[in-house]
């Protein structure tokens, strides 16, 4: 998150007395705005590591014939402010090329040395699992940059340069729209799928990077 400037507010009033001298004396008002800091985190600091994957142990699925599912992973992703903000949530995904499916959930996971796609995972979490101020929350989806919110059941991070104009938000539950909090709890499972309809591969690692980022609303 970047740190926004200090904004100075400084107003000039000037009293005038009516007469023949008239006199006049400056009042100075200054005074410091200060914004909303949030802070976002994630456990283990955002790694996730599926470990050495043997790929003829791996079951193809069925939804998915030419990819194979990894075990799943959890990460806790927090948002912390230091007063009651309204804010929502995009996310870039950093290897985006890469990815197998053409998908706004899908984010790559880089390519073998021969450039072919290793796969793709995706980072999405259940409704019961987002809270707001240890309250249960709903997560709301935006298609307009926030102008209109929707509920639905459950959430997922999308790829920005796939939805432009899209948000993630949380409300409490009697609200239509984000919710002013300090804090926000979520429990991501972290999915990868690997091709296994590849050429070739001697060994390769995976390389999937996301960035997340937290808009002030």
């Amino acid at each position: 998150m970047n740190n926004k400037p200090l904004c100075t507010l400084t107003a000039l009033l000037t009293f005038v007395s009516v007469g023949a001298h008239a006199s006049s004396t400056d009042v100075n008002i200054s005074g410091t705005l200060t914004p909303a800091a949030c802070t976002p985190s994630l456990s283990s600091y955002g790694q996730v590591d599926f470990g050495n994957i043997s790929m003829p142990e791996l079951p193809p699925q069925p939804v998915i014939p030419d990819h194979s599912a990894l075990p799943p992973r959890s990460l806790v992703f927090t948002v912390v402010c230091d007063r009651p903000t309204r804010f929502a949530l995009i996310a870039t995904g950093n290897r985006r090329d890469s990815t197998s499916i053409p998908m706004p959930r899908a984010f790559g996971l880089g390519t073998t040395t021969s450039g072919e796609s290793l796969g793709f995972y995706s980072a999405v979490w259940a409704d019961s699992d987002a809270t707001l101020d240890n309250q249960p929350a709903d997560t709301l989806y935006s298609e307009d940059k926030g102008g209109t919110w929707a509920r639905i059941p459950g959430g997922g991070f999308e790829h920005q340069g796939d939805k432009p104009d899209s948000l993630l938000g949380f409300a409490r539950r009697s609200q239509n729209s984000p919710s002013a909090a300090e804090n926000l709890n979520l429990r991501l499972e972290v999915t990868g799928w690997l091709r296994n309809d590849m050429t070739h591969v001697d060994e390769a690692l995976l390389d999937g990077h996301m960035t997340i980022e937290l808009q002030y609303l």
